[in-house]
């Protein structure tokens, strides 16, 4: 189940976003990074309440395809398609329409500076939130591409950097042959399509500055509702209240609002768990802890039946 969710984590987390149409020039960049062609290495690195995750990657883009290889497995992003491979096995989700991208108006965009990185001239930006700055970009002026990322905490604290340590681009690049497992997604085995399903009441349209922009249907019983504010983004996975998921079993326990969460700290995503009452929720996402905490006061507390509903499925199941 993780992997599935981890899969759809990727394929709603890992597009690159447009910034508020006020700021034209960084949208552009950023339009023009997501047809780019590049290959690099990078290293991507969280750290939050001393809890940290790093890992180093190579990506390669081609045809608006992205080929990120890690560690852990291969990981094809393609337009509302994704796919995981782990040893030989592939797992793809394909979603067919999602909605149109929303930016908050919170986000100002400070810059453009002239810089240099790797050696190769480049552009600063700093998108801010009010006084604080929560993203620092620094692109290759030639192809757009994000070069170095910084994303910020509430007390001014880098929180995840994702830098590239090698890069190329150009037309005069070599064309990698990622193409291969993009024509095979079709056939291949494994491959999953969601469909669209009815938000949860549950779950609100709006949540401290994020918005609810679609619901799938991951199971008979379980739906996934993304949300996003433009510039970050996290899904929240509602299912009928069950144990507690292995891999959050032994997590660090973080309190919100008097409330206890279970968390997970990995290089890209933040995962939370908690039960309701009568519901059990994951969210995974990019956004920053301080934007996490105002998320969670907003969702569904984390609670415990009634002793008499305890005893009486106890008793009869």
């Amino acid at each position: 189940m993780r992997r599935a969710v981890a899969l759809l984590a990727a394929l709603s987390l890992l597009a690159v976003p447009g910034i508020a149409r006020a700021d034209e020039a960084l949208e552009e960049y950023l339009e023009r990074a997501s047809a780019a062609d590049y290959r690099g290495r990078g290293v991507l690195f969280s750290s939050w309440s001393g809890m940290s995750a790093g890992v180093a990657y190579e990506v390669v883009r081609s045809a608006g395809v992205s080929m990120v290889r890690g560690p852990d497995g291969d990981l094809l992003i393609g337009t509302g398609t994704a796919a995981s491979r782990s040893g030989t096995e592939w797992r793809a989700l394909e979603i067919p329409s999602a909605s149109s991208w929303w930016v908050s108006d919170r986000y100002v965009l400070s810059g453009p500076q002239a810089a240099v990185r790797l050696g190769r001239p480049a552009i600063a930006y700093t998108v801010l939130e009010g006084d604080l700055a929560r993203v620092r970009l620094v692109v290759d002026e030639r192809s757009a591409v994000p070069l170095l990322t910084e994303v910020l905490d509430g007390d001014g604290r880098v929180y995840r950097l994702a830098v590239l340590i090698d890069f190329e681009s150009g037309e005069s690049m070599d064309r990698v042959a990622a193409a291969d497992p993009v024509s095979e997604l079709s056939g291949m085995a494994g491959m999953e399509t969601m469909a669209a399903a009815p938000p949860p009441p549950s779950l609100p349209e709006q949540v401290a500055g994020y918005r609810r922009a679609d619901a799938y249907r991951v199971s008979d019983d379980t739906v996934q509702v993304f949300y996003t504010d433009g510039l970050f983004s996290f899904s929240v996975f509602e299912a009928p209240r069950g144990a507690t998921p292995e891999a959050f079993r032994a997590a660090a326990t973080w309190e919100v609002a008097g409330e206890r969460y279970r968390r997970i700290v990995t290089p890209a995503h933040a995962w939370i768990q908690w039960h309701s009452p009568n519901r059990s929720y994951v969210l995974v996402g990019d956004l920053p802890p301080d934007h996490l905490a105002a998320v969670l006061t907003g969702l569904p507390e984390p609670g415990d039946r009634s002793w008499i509903v305890r005893l009486w499925r106890r008793l009869f199941g």
